[in-house]
């Protein structure tokens, strides 16, 4: 499910953040953006975002920032000096003409580092994280319910429709053995009159009883009504369900695909592209189901 949600926390010396953001995903993924100075928290924040969620791809940022960044920072003046004498070095021996600019030694591994003894204490920054990221996982719950209970109407209207499709299913089912059982007679009798010759009604009745058990799809229609009555019970159960729903959808699909091989009634042919035309828009919506 999609979904947005932010936590944020002041300090007298730093400032902390979190923000989620979540799309439709089949597994759950999480990508995090973590200031350095605070990596060492990724791995109990993703934790968390596991306890809550369990499906979808998350997007999770968190931001650090001190009151007075310089008091977090400090230059290795050595080590910016030994750069600048190498350098410097490394120009007149090849008979260079480029200078040197201090912009240019900043970023340089091991010049600019982070005084450790400046920052926060582990527990309190641990305390001020776990606290924003449940304010923005709170918020990003509430945008996922507001959509999950759109879902449920959805998932409803189109239960429904599918019921009614496979009443009608029920009723065409033996149409097709009656149609067939008389145009075989009709062109029977038709090639008997041609030939004068006769056929033992025996042989036609065994004839139509072979197709019949061929055609027959009574039992893919009770393992259907069953599907759907699983569908609706889980849509009605507390707590994550998309991939028992994802599943149901799918064995849906195996029993209308098997109807529609046996199927030799042209109606019933078109009832059972409606319905994998149904099943097919479940299973694009339930992706968005956690």
């Amino acid at each position: 499910m999609t979904g947005h949600g932010e936590g944020r926390m002041e300090t007298e010396t730093f400032v902390f953040s979190c923000e989620i953001r979540s799309v439709n995903n089949r597994f759950l993924r999480i990508s995090t953006k973590i200031n350095e100075q605070i990596a060492f928290l990724q791995a109990g924040l993703e934790d968390k975002v596991r306890e809550a969620i369990s499906r979808g791809s998350l997007s999770v940022i968190v931001r650090f920032d001190p009151v007075t960044a310089t008091d977090f920072y400090h230059l290795d003046l050595q080590v910016l000096d030994k750069y600048r004498e190498d350098l410097s070095r490394y120009i007149e021996d090849k008979g260079l003409n480029d200078s040197i600019q201090l912009k240019d030694l900043l970023p340089l591994p091991g010049v600019a580092q982070s005084d450790e003894t400046a920052i926060p204490d582990r527990e309190e920054l641990k305390a001020a994280a776990h606290s924003c990221l449940k304010e923005a996982i709170q918020t990003l719950t509430q945008m996922r319910d507001l959509e999950g209970k759109n879902l449920y109407e959805e998932f409803k209207l189109r239960k429904n429709l599918l019921s009614e499709q496979l009443d009608k299913i029920r009723e065409l089912a033996p149409l097709g053995i009656q149609e067939y059982q008389k145009r075989l007679e009709d062109r029977v009798n038709q090639a008997l009159t041609r030939h004068k010759v006769t056929l033992a009604p025996e042989d036609l009745i065994k004839e139509v009883a072979l197709l019949s058990e061929r055609s027959d799809i009574s039992e893919e229609i009770h393992r259907l009504d069953s599907h759907l009555g699983q569908f609706e019970n889980c849509l009605e159960d507390e707590g994550p369900c998309g991939r028992k729903l994802e599943f149901i959808i799918q064995e849906m699909f195996r029993e209308a695909n098997t109807m529609a091989s046996k199927s030799i009634h042209p109606e019933l042919n078109r009832l059972l592209v409606d319905t994998k035309t149904e099943l097919d828009r479940l299973k694009e919506q339930v992706q968005n189901v956690e």
